[in-house]
């Protein structure tokens, strides 16, 4: 035990001073910043952001809901072609072959999912510019709106059904897998025909997804703090980092006392 105590005191030793410096430069970057910040025109700064951000939400933000999908799909239908035109070819022997197809599902996923995050962030972009310039000369054209609402719901449903397809050419690479991408408990069905390698593997990209979701909203934390303070954003924006940032950490908090007692087994999903 005194063993394990030396062991434990040393460590936290050899962290610390390296904890200190990395307090010490932010505090440091933070003073200079907000320094910065206060010197600056910040009413002129203010103003500029305001009009670019108008600007964006109420000419731009529409026009990139509707070409969205069709971005989506010029990207991913030939990678998925490509990848089922290979599974069509495998021997069932070759595993280069599957990895590959594999890591071109896996692409796609990836790329209709963070199209699924532009899309509700596009959306949320054009409704404030609509509302933002409703009865002024600079108001969004009636069409232009409902074009954009439009193409919210291609954004939705076109990514989906290519999800699914992506799915379908999976389960016919891995027989085992179960789920469909319209049913509400797909991923935990998914999750529950993996086998054990497949899971710690989720697990370890869970994890990361995890500590990259906190470094960001830390990050944003700072940003819409010093916005806060500087440029007349109020609070709510740091609120909903940190409701995002809170929700992570009870959830993860959660899952480790439930999955960390004895036969504390089964799905997170």
């Amino acid at each position: 035990m005194k063993h394990d105590n030396e062991e434990v005191r040393l460590e936290n030793k050899k962290a610390l001073p390296k904890f200190i410096l990395i307090v010490a430069l932010s505090l440091v970057l933070g003073g200079v910043l907000g320094f910065a910040l206060v010197k600056l025109n910040l009413e002129s700064f203010g103003d500029t952001l305001d009009a670019a951000g108008l600007f964006f939400t109420n000419h731009i933000s529409p026009w990139l809901i509707i070409a969205l999908s069709a971005v989506e799909l010029a990207v991913c239908l030939p990678i998925y072609f490509s990848g089922k035109k290979q599974l069509a070819a495998w021997d069932g022997e070759d595993e280069s072959v599957s990895e590959a197809v594999e890591t071109k599902l896996s692409v796609c996923i990836g790329i209709t999912g963070l199209g699924n995050v532009a899309a509700f962030f596009l959306l949320a972009a054009m409704f404030a510019g609509f509302v933002g310039n409703a009865g002024t000369p600079q108001m969004m054209p009636a069409p232009l709106f409902f074009g954009g609402l439009a193409g919210f719901l291609l954004d939705l449903f076109a990514p989906m059904v290519l999800q699914q397809k992506l799915v379908d050419l999976t389960k016919r690479l891995y027989p085992e897998k179960k789920g469909s991408v319209y049913d509400t408990k797909f991923q935990k069905k998914w999750f529950d025909s993996c086998d054990e390698a497949e899971r710690a593997i989720i697990g370890q990209c869970a994890f990361k997804a995890y500590q990259a979701t906190a470094r960001t909203c830390m990050a944003l934390w700072v940003v819409f703090a010093l916005g806060g303070m500087f440029f007349n954003w109020g609070f709510l924006p740091a609120l909903a980092v940190c409701i995002v940032w809170g929700a992570g950490q009870v959830v993860y908090s959660y899952w480790c006392l439930k999955l960390g007692k004895p036969g504390g087994t089964g799905s997170p999903m």
